[in-house]
């Protein structure tokens, strides 16, 4: 094709055709440069096609990461709202009864003990890892980010809070096991026998305390869990009517 365009533009030299020549050489210019343009046009649709299969990819990735989140997110908070919150506000709504004396709430110590603690969510959060720590995060439009950027706050900050209720909570019961035992850690001859020395007075405080760090415990983590959960099945419904519109 070059040899042909050359033996053109020799033989209108050659026959001394200046303004055929001219014009011929402004056209070989456009047809370079309609064809430099067409080449690039190709390669950005190219690379927009590339970068459009890599966003669903991520975009199936995150869909499966935040529907085991949901899963999770619903049993647990199940767990602490059928399994713990009753118990703590059962416990603490005797507490609060104004002829609830010190040797009530040692009869209560005693029998019930003090309440397990089940407040650790653990995120599915390695496509979201991969998009910040590559940058393909910017394959999403601007709201999109914005939603998962707010999602991995609110589950940052539920991780912190949690962790810092947690924390006190499990301080007071090992304090309290330090001076008192629990029923099913010894022969229930031996725990009466040690419960009957234990003061109301004495103990009351600390297992009252023991019992109020559980309940905001407890509390504070559904609240938060449950802001976690609404803001993940939002981004959800959001990344699914993407995958819908490629499908």
């Amino acid at each position: 094709m070059i040899k042909f365009f050359r033996k053109i533009r020799q033989n209108l030299l050659m026959e001394n055709k200046t303004g055929k020549y001219i014009k011929y050489a402004i056209g070989e210019i456009v047809l370079v440069v309609f064809g430099i343009l067409i080449a690039l046009q190709v390669n950005t649709w190219y690379e927009a096609s590339k970068k459009n299969k890599l966003k669903q990819v991520y975009v199936q990735n995150l869909i499966n990461d935040l529907t085991k989140d949901t899963i999770q997110l619903n049993a647990r908070l199940k767990e602490n709202e059928e399994r713990f919150v009753k118990h703590s506000d059962s416990l603490l709504a005797v507490i609060k009864e104004p002829i609830t004396k010190a040797k009530d709430v040692k009869n209560m110590a005693q029998i019930s003990g003090l309440i397990g603690l089940r407040t650790m969510n653990t995120y599915n959060t390695n496509t979201l890892n991969i998009l910040t720590s590559t940058g393909n995060i910017d394959l999403f439009e601007d709201f999109i980010i914005q939603e998962i950027m707010e999602l991995n706050r609110l589950q940052a900050f539920e991780i912190g809070v949690s962790n810092g209720n947690r924390n006190s909570y499990f301080s007071l019961y090992s304090s309290y096991k330090e001076n008192y035992v629990l029923g099913e850690d010894i022969n229930q001859a031996l725990a009466e026998q040690l419960w009957a020395n234990v003061d109301p007075v004495k103990l009351a405080p600390q297992y009252i305390n023991a019992l109020l760090v559980n309940n905001h415990a407890i509390n504070r983590y559904l609240g938060l869990t449950k802001e976690v959960l609404a803001k993940t099945e939002e981004l959800l419904d959001i990344l699914n009517a993407q995958k819908d519109k490629h499908d």
